[in-house]
């Protein structure tokens, strides 16, 4: 099984298993609730700008609300696990929502999907990053910094 498809049987199941418990709140990509609803609707989604669509809230609102941003970052990761290696374009389709995506097409995600994490990050911006301020000690700044590291490659 290829890294990428297992990277996403293993979000989907933490979905679902995360989803069993309301409230979910953790400092990963996929592990609070909003994250999980919108990983739901990239799972069974093939409409081409649901990515786009999450990022741009990120983007372009004038402030970020938390569900918006903990999209953003879902968003992210999926961009990020999928342009990890040369063979994006097959990686891409273990993912629905990302089925499909020729390798400029990820890596345009990708810079998209850095600014997002920017603005996510930015607590002038983002109820997410106030929300995560007021959490101590956490890794979740850190893990949003990795994130966008890996999605330079």
């Amino acid at each position: 099984m290829s890294r990428s498809k297992h990277l996403f049987l293993a979000a989907l199941a933490l979905s679902m298993k995360l989803a069993a418990h309301a409230g979910a709140w953790g400092d990963g990509a996929f592990d609070n609730d909003a994250a999980q609803e919108w990983l739901a609707e990239c799972a069974r989604s093939t409409h081409p700008g649901l990515a786009s669509e999450a990022l741009d809230m990120a983007l372009f609102a004038s402030y970020v609300d938390a569900d918006d941003g903990a999209a953003a970052v879902a968003v992210a990761e999926l961009v990020a696990a999928a342009i990890a290696t040369d063979t994006a374009a097959s990686k891409a389709r273990a993912v629905p929502c990302l089925a499909g995506k020729r390798p400029e097409e990820l890596q345009a995600l990708a810079s998209r999907a850095r600014q997002a994490l920017a603005r996510v990050a930015d607590r002038n911006v983002s109820e997410l990053a106030q929300q995560w301020e007021e959490e101590k000690p956490n890794q979740w700044a850190s893990n949003l910094a990795r994130l966008a590291a890996r999605l330079q490659r």
